[in-house]
């Protein structure tokens, strides 16, 4: 059987006409609930979204996300004298801040690529710099801090880390497949893991 030529196909086309849709090409249905409206990403760079780690996507290598797109986040919260990083992983020290396993500890996430990040809607933005444990944890470009023949260049990396360039490792936007997430009933458990366990379930849902 012949299928005729859907491009010379008159009812397909005042379809067309009548969606304005000019260009072939390919579209992907738009789930709010599971993908980033334009208002939500604007939000994300420019102000950040408050956030608790229960609401984040916990991806299989471990990096964070909001619905389709990754993440960065940290605590909302500001101790004076002691120095903040930012997280790109649920790391060990990002579990500890969150109480020992309580999820509701108030983060903000951005998509914001440079330090000072800002933090809602306060005017004054806040300067942060990447958690070791994170890089360790996903072994970014070879970072170790406990490895000897890696600790000078780990330090190296780490003073010039750039999320421009991380984010050309790991995909900003758009997460492609959704299905690679951690369900959610699956959280708790990883939060109370120890580090041995997180390891082996990143790799077995891989």
């Amino acid at each position: 059987m012949q299928l005729p030529d859907f491009d010379q196909f008159e009812p397909l086309l005042e379809l067309r006409r009548q969606m304005d849709a000019r260009k072939l090409g390919h579209f992907e249905l738009f789930d709010p609930a599971l993908h980033l409206t334009g208002e939500e990403r604007s939000r994300l760079e420019n102000q950040g979204i408050a956030i608790t780690l229960s609401q984040l996507r916990i991806l299989p290598d471990m990096t964070l996300a909001v619905k389709n797109g990754r993440v960065v986040v940290f605590e909302q919260m500001y101790e004076k004298g002691k120095k903040q990083h930012f997280h790109v992983a649920l790391c060990p020290k990002l579990e500890m801040s969150a109480d020992f396993g309580s999820p509701q500890v108030p983060l903000v996430a951005t998509t914001c690529l440079h330090s000072p990040f800002p933090v809602l809607n306060h005017q004054k933005r806040r300067s942060l710099s990447v958690c070791p444990d994170c890089l360790a944890m996903l072994g970014y470009k070879g970072f170790s801090l406990t490895r000897n023949r890696r600790i000078r260049y780990s330090e190296q990396l780490l003073r010039y880390f750039e999320l421009t360039d991380f984010f050309k490792v790991y995909t900003l936007y758009p997460i492609r497949n959704l299905t690679l997430s951690v369900k959610k009933e699956l959280l708790h458990e990883t939060v109370n893991e120890p580090a041995s366990g997180r390891r082996r379930r990143r790799v077995s849902d891989q």
